[in-house]
Formats: structure tokens, C-alpha cells, sequence
């Protein structure tokens, strides 16, 4: 389906796999001809990757949610651009490994756990370094839940982080992404949740057409979204990026009442026609933050961005931003100095708050 009504089994398959518990290896859940349960490898792990004389802090948290199951943080505190949620993970004793998924180049950790420490081999594009990390007792749950959100009159169930903090209202957005950016939208929902929005990814096929049957399903998502009893009702609005704008830009217009706010990333503006719906944005007063990484190839991030800015007009609380240097990631590369120096990459500086910041 355009926004996957009918077919949700293989959206369910991919955002499962990244927000459900991770399983192990299949036969590795007991000691070869014994039948005794493996000690799985849980806790808070403290230690630190480091490359040309560069040390860069790292957390991570590895949790038991069931029997013979995992679930994995990998942070960074220094750099919390470059954390994420493990989104594949095996483990066959004492063997751990896992990866950043749909990321070309990102993050590999292999690891053998030795008593209280986990030592191994950590990867990032052509970076290949040792480490050892250290247990530094029970690991720290993540800040939010996860709950289903049923849309009415459709077959589309949704999986929603919600914030465990005190609050009992908190802003909500509807992250919209085709299969290109469904890595990308799930590592925003996890970053987003983690700083107090109910976050929720939603599935658009790669080039649909922007039918009523597509359009409807996205506005019926924010006005479900709308009802949880976690979301601020005022403050309901909608992601995109690149492609998956066709249809959510023009169903934030449809929802009734209005999606409060359009987040849109890295999304190609390239002729009247493609500014037409934006347009409406601007004429329906719903602010509009344009986000662009300069160094996104994919797109013309100059001209893009000047014609978002004329399409939505100079509302005040309309903002378009490029980063500059930044990938299509709205990452900083990491790279060397002439005197030899290595510096980490890192989320381009305010793209990780742009969304909390500009909402305030």
C-alpha cells in the first residue's frame, strides 16, 4: 500500500526487529549437551574506543527481556549523535556481536565477554580498533516505553514510543519515511522519545503517488496519534524525509483538526509543481521547520531549501536551516588534522535539539 494499509506484515517485520528484543542465535541459548541456560552477557558496560591517540567514552547497555532475548543501547556520551538503538544482535557464548543497521560504513562491535568484561574489535568505515569495557553493574532502561497504536478504519497498527517521565502530556510526531530513510526515521523516533515526544514510524512506499487512499491513512495516523493518553493534543505533528514528504506534506493540511507542525529533512524541492503542497503549509498557517545537510549529495541543498523558504513564506514560526559540513545524516565526518590528530565524527552542532528547540 502507499501507506501501508493493507500490507503492514512486512512493516511489522523491520520495526519489530528494531524496537522488540533482539534474539539470540538460534541453538545458543544452552550449553552444547548439558542443557544448562547461558548467562547472558546484561549489564552496564563503561570503557572508551580510541584511534590515533583519540579516546571517545562508551556506554552500553544490554538488557534480558525474555528468555533467551536481548535488547541493546550503544551511546555515546560525549557524542550522542553517534548513539543508537541495536537494531541486530546475536549472541552465541561468549561471542556478542551487533551493528548500526542501515547505515554504509556504521558502526560494528564484536565482542568475547571474559568475566565482567567484554573485549574486542570495534569498526566504523575503515576504523578498525580494539577495546575492553568494563560491567559497571545493572543496565539503565531506556526512557521510554513501547506501546500499538490502532489507526481506525484501517489494518494499520503502529509501534509508539512513549517518555516514562513525569509528565503526563507530552508533544507526539508521526515520523513518515520510505524504505531509503526507515533506518534514518527510526534512530529520530529513539533520539525525539528520548527527549520527551511520543514518537511513532510510519511506512510510505518508495515513489507513491499521493492518492486519497494514502492521504487519508496519514491524516487518520495523526489523529490517532492524537488520542493516546500520552500526547498533548495541541501539539500532534508530522516527519518527513526525502520522498515520504509527497504524501505527508499534503495530509497535514487534510487531518482534522491540522497537524500542529511539518519537520521536514533533507526533502528535495526541485520545481513549481513539488512547492504547489507546500504551499498550503504557508496558507494553512502550519509552522514548518526545514531541516539540510549541506553535504547531502542525493539533492540541490541550496535551491531546495531557498524554494522551501519562498513556498512556506517568512512566518515567524517557520524556519528553514542548513548544517553546514554535515552528511546526509547530519553528521560531521570524522577526520585528521595535519599534525595527525583524529577527530570523532559528530552530529552537526543543534541538529540532535533543532526539533525541541524550535518548539519552545
Amino acid at each position: 500500500m502507499n501507506l501501508p494499509l493493507p500490507a503492514t506484515a512486512s512493516f511489522w517485520s523491520r520495526f519489530l526487529l528494531w524496537a522488540a528484543p533482539v534474539a539470540l542465535l538460534a541453538g545458543c541459548s544452552s550449553d552444547a549437551g548439558s542443557g544448562a541456560a547461558v548467562a547472558l552477557p546484561t549489564g552496564h558496560y563503561e570503557g572508551t574506543v580510541a584511534y590515533q591517540g583519540t579516546e571517545l567514552a562508551a556506554v552500553l547497555e544490554l538488557r534480558e527481556t525474555g528468555a533467551g532475548q536481548l535488547e541493546a543501547d550503544m551511546r555515546f556520551p560525549q557524542e550522542e549523535g553517534l548513539s543508537f538503538p541495536v537494531e541486530t544482535a546475536r549472541y552465541a557464548e561468549p561471542q556478542l556481536l551487533f551493528e548500526q543497521d542501515g547505515t554504509p560504513g556504521g558502526m560494528q562491535v564484536s565482542a568475547v565477554r571474559e568475566g565482567d568484561f567484554l573485549r574486542g574489535v570495534f569498526t566504523l568505515d575503515s576504523i578498525r580498533t580494539d577495546f575492553v569495557w568494563v560491567r559497571r553493574g545493572k543496565a539503565q532502561p531506556r526512557p521510554y516505553q513501547l506501546d500499538t497504536l490502532q489507526v481506525p478504519a484501517s489494518r494499520l497498527a503502529l509501534l509508539v514510543l512513549v517518555p516514562t517521565d513525569t509528565l503526563g502530556n507530552h508533544p507526539a510526531i508521526a515520523l513518515f519515511a520510505d524504505d531509503t530513510h526507515q533506518a534514518a526515521a527510526r534512530l529520530r523516533a529513539d533520539q525525539l522519545a528520548r527527549q520527551g515526544f511520543v514518537t511513532t514510524v510510519v511506512a510510505v512506499a518508495a515513489g507513491s503517488p499521493a492518492d486519497s487512499v494514502a492521504l487519508q491513512a496519514a491524516a487518520a495516523t495523526v489523529q490517532a496519534l492524537r488520542r493516546h493518553p500520552a500526547v498533548d493534543t495541541l501539539r500532534v505533528g508530522m516527519w518527513a524525509r526525502g520522498a515520504a514528504a509527497a504524501i505527508a506534506v499534503p495530509a497535514a493540511t487534510l487531518a482534522k483538526p491540522r497537524a500542529a507542525f511539518m519537520v521536514l529533512e533533507n526533502v528535495s524541492v526541485t520545481s513549481a509543481d513539488e512547492a504547489r503542497p507546500l504551499q498550503q503549509l504557508g496558507q494553512r498557517r502550519v509552522p514548518v521547520l526545514g531541516l539540510y545537510a549541506a553535504a547531502d549529495t542525493s539533492l540541490n541543498v541550496k535551491d531546495s531549501a531557498r524554494r522551501l523558504r519562498n513556498a512556506v513564506g517568512g512566518r515567524r514560526a517557520t524556519q528553514v536551516r542548513i548544517f553546514p559540513k554535515a552528511n546526509a545524516r547530519f553528521v560531521l565526518p570524522g577526520r585528521t588534522s595535519p599534525d595527525g590528530k583524529w577527530t570523532w565524527p559528530a552530529a552537526a552542532p543543534g541538529y540532535l535539539t533543532a526539533i525541541e528547540d524550535w518548539l519552545k
